[in-house]
């Protein structure tokens, strides 16, 4: 569970507008559509969040439908997460997104800003991607994000769209029929958008739209491709079932999953964890359930019996799926700290231990000799703690991670449970347990070659 991202460097990131004034009708939600929830937190969290974690603390938020209730809901969220966040109710915001926005500049200073739309989902990267170009003047007074994967979009029929020659926007409008890109509905602004504002508002226009395209034909928009990058506007059921979907997809740890987490827990954990997020279990709490379930499962297995092994056996590879959970869960609700990473890593290492331990006294119990069957528990385990060990070493030694290869992932413990697992099934644990272990080393022999070639290469 890793721990959310410093603020970037090179000073603070400027304040972020976010536009949560309108109705939200297509949705056809009773409530305000920032307040509607996906996988345990409301849009209007996620953005906070979103934002937080690239870098972004002080936000303003322009209200109008339902005010009073966004704005402590708003602010709750604001103190829950130690967020600074400033509220402007905007006049007349029927009329359009572009009056919201304009409600915002009394809020702002004379720096650029980011502006965004609550009802969006977009990616830490977009974020990153604006935040990179903030001290560069040459860019002119507003920045989009943009998408130029139209296979990619959701809905291209709804998107707004852009044509452009180079990075400089020509046109903008969702009737466009010849264009280039996408509008993911992110920017990166200076003041000058409130005079585009205005200057479209005294002809009767009062989208966002509309002013950048006033900008636009002043050459003073361009884009900044973030083609690639998640992102989603919610503005229809259809829309939110496809941002859940999303979400669960990228909850995984990728190309550092294991081959069975990969292939098979993550299938069932992401089930699970969905369920999870809607309520109000910690991932702390998760990992603790892990961590006694594989208890439990070893003390089963240290029975003997062939049914009670059974039984063990499906514990254990019951925690190796919920032990994907908490971290999960951390992602989907932007719960991840340090702590929990550490707490997650330790109670691992003791039911490693514990499994093992208890494989072996099942098969002491069942007849095995006494001396030799400890001796091969203890290989084993000593296979299982080594292999845990010996990537954060060559991280630490090398001072870099060590790649997640074949051998890596053969070592992982996705692998040594469902082992186990197959082995309990089949009466024949400690086969498997020693199997394992046997493996294990044969994995740590592997990296520890890598290891020395590598620290003789950089000598």
């Amino acid at each position: 569970m890793p721990s959310p991202r410093p603020e970037p460097a090179g000073g603070k990131a400027p304040p972020c507008v976010i536009l949560a004034a309108g109705r939200g009708q297509r949705l056809a939600l009773r409530r305000c559509k920032p307040l509607t929830r996906v996988l345990g937190l409301s849009l209007a969290e996620r953005g906070l969040l979103t934002f937080r974690q690239a870098g972004v603390r002080r936000f303003v938020v322009v209200l109008g439908y339902r005010a009073e209730e966004l704005r402590r809901h708003y602010e709750s969220v604001a103190a829950r997460r130690r967020l600074e966040v400033r509220f402007v109710v905007a006049r007349g915001w029927e009329r359009g997104n572009g009056v919201s926005a304009a409600a915002a500049r009394d809020a702002l200073g004379d720096g650029p800003f980011l502006l965004a739309m609550a009802d969006h989902l977009i990616s830490p990267g977009m974020v990153r991607a604006l935040l990179a170009r903030t001290t560069d003047r040459r860019e002119g007074s507003l920045l989009l994000a943009a998408d130029r994967h139209r296979g990619a979009l959701f809905d291209p029929a709804d998107a707004t769209k852009l044509r452009l020659a180079g990075d400089r926007i020509e046109a903008i409008g969702k009737e466009l029929t010849h264009w280039d890109a996408a509008d993911t509905g992110f920017f990166l602004c200076t003041p000058e958008l409130f005079s585009a504002l205005e200057r479209a508002a005294s002809r009767g226009a009062f989208s966002l739209t509309d002013g950048v395209a006033e900008l636009a034909r002043e050459g003073h928009a361009r884009i900044v491709d973030v083609s690639g990058e998640p992102w989603i506007d919610v503005d229809t059921p259809e829309a939110l079932r496809e941002a859940r979907r999303r979400l669960l997809a990228e909850i995984g740890k990728g190309a550092e999953d294991g081959f069975v987490s990969a292939w098979f827990n993550r299938r069932i954990s992401r089930r699970l964890s969905s369920r999870l997020a809607e309520t109000g279990v910690t991932p702390n709490q998760i990992t603790v359930a892990s961590f006694a379930a594989s208890l439990a499962g070893a003390g089963l297995l240290g029975f003997g019996s062939h049914l009670a092994g059974c039984a063990g056996a499906l514990l254990v590879q019951l925690a190796s799926i919920v032990d994907g959970c908490d971290g999960e869960v951390a992602r989907l609700k932007h719960l991840a700290t340090a702590r929990g990473a550490w707490l997650d890593t330790i109670l691992d290492r003791y039911a490693d231990v514990a499994v093992a331990l208890g494989v072996t006294f099942g098969q002491v119990r069942t007849g095995g000799d006494g001396a030799l069957t400890w001796l091969g528990g203890l290989f084993a385990l000593s296979g299982f703690l080594l292999a845990s060990y010996v990537t954060k070493e060559f991280a630490l030694r090398h001072g870099s991670a060590y790649p997640n290869d074949w051998i890596n992932r053969l070592k992982r413990r996705d692998l040594r449970l469902l082992g186990v697992c197959c082995g309990g099934l089949i009466d024949q644990a400690f086969a498997a347990l020693v199997a394992l272990g046997a493996l294990s080393h044969a994995c740590v022999a592997g990296i520890l070659v890598r290891g020395w070639r590598t620290g003789d290469a950089c000598s």
